[in-house]
């Protein structure tokens, strides 16, 4: 027998039973969803895997892999479920095979009506230390890290400012960069390697980056949160845009997005938004990596260190 892949095994089948008890404890509802859809997500960041399904008369219907369950499950909050939670497989396109990536991962998704975005950093951290991280956890507000390093404040800062910014520090940006790009290339340069050696909640993102999230009062951010531990990027999650109107119009701004990027562009999720005002207000959900969770309790370096068939070995 292969030691390795035993303990890998172990460890996996032992963390999922005390995420999973952790969740009943607390009254949530285990729930499965489809894995291929019609509709995968906008996030013009994301590259879905394509498929086409064949019916016995070849008819055809366009499909994907999802890269979250996050919409079947606010469609299963829209039909009254309250406190629901998934371990489910995803896929992205366009992913390094290996290092802190792998196309096909293991992802935890929940949700809790009648609760916001900061409860849900309560729960996580709760989670965490059930699960033997007991590490204190730092929250800072994505503006606050950006006046730190960069000197820059996001409740005024544009388009052209953040261009200049990116040349004051010798970023590489393109005139076709959106805020949302320009920002990122800011973060990911800046921002992000500073949380090396350090477990913090980022919350707060701009509007731009925040498509799924209600806002905040000032309507300037996103009531959005990252988890970082040691650096490691683990989870995303924020209170829940509930307004039907408003979504329509975010998704079909991250369409034109994607069709910029010549990306394809897959049809709205029409069900999905007829159940959106059904949602309570506030609403919460979380996207957590399980396989990057596995990495940050056992101190593992790489994402192959946590599964029994990485995406390298599998192709090289």
């Amino acid at each position: 027998m292969n030691h390795r892949l035993k303990r890998i095994a172990q460890e996996r089948q032992e963390m999922n039973e005390r995420i999973r008890l952790f969740f009943r404890e607390r009254g949530y509802l285990e729930v499965e969803t489809p894995i291929l859809v019609a509709s995968p997500g906008m996030e013009p960041n994301l590259t879905p895997f394509e498929t086409v399904i064949l019916e016995p008369n070849r008819k055809k219907h366009q499909a994907a892999l999802i890269t979250s369950p996050e919409y079947s499950m606010k469609k299963l909050l829209g039909n009254g479920f309250e406190k629901i939670f998934t371990i489910t497989k995803v896929f992205r396109n366009e992913e390094s095979l290996g290092g802190m990536h792998n196309p096909e991962f293991t992802m935890l998704e929940w949700y809790q009506q009648g609760a916001d975005y900061h409860a849900c950093m309560d729960e996580t951290q709760e989670l965490l230390q059930v699960l033997g991280f007991q590490h204190p956890i730092e929250r800072v507000r994505l503006r606050d890290l950006f006046l730190e390093r960069v000197q820059i404040d996001l409740d005024h800062i544009d388009e052209k400012g953040l261009q200049e910014v990116c040349q004051t520090h010798g970023i590489i940006w393109d005139h076709s960069d959106t805020l949302s790009d320009l920002f990122y290339r800011l973060f990911l340069e800046k921002i992000e390697p500073t949380f090396k050696g350090r477990n913090l909640f980022v919350y707060d993102y701009p509007y731009y980056q925040a498509a799924l999230a209600a806002l905040t009062p000032d309507a300037r951010y996103g009531q959005r949160f990252e988890l970082y531990l040691n650096g490691l990027e683990l989870c995303n999650g924020f209170t829940e845009l509930n307004d039907a109107v408003q979504q329509r119009e975010r998704f079909n701004e991250e369409a034109l997005e994607r069709q910029k990027l010549e990306k394809p562009v897959f049809p709205i999720d029409e069900e999905l938004l007829r159940l959106l005002p059904s949602m309570h207000t506030p609403t919460f959900g979380n996207a957590l990596g399980i396989d990057r969770l596995h990495m940050a309790l056992k101190g593992y370096t790489r994402i192959q260190e946590t599964l029994l068939f990485p995406g390298d070995y599998l192709f090289y």
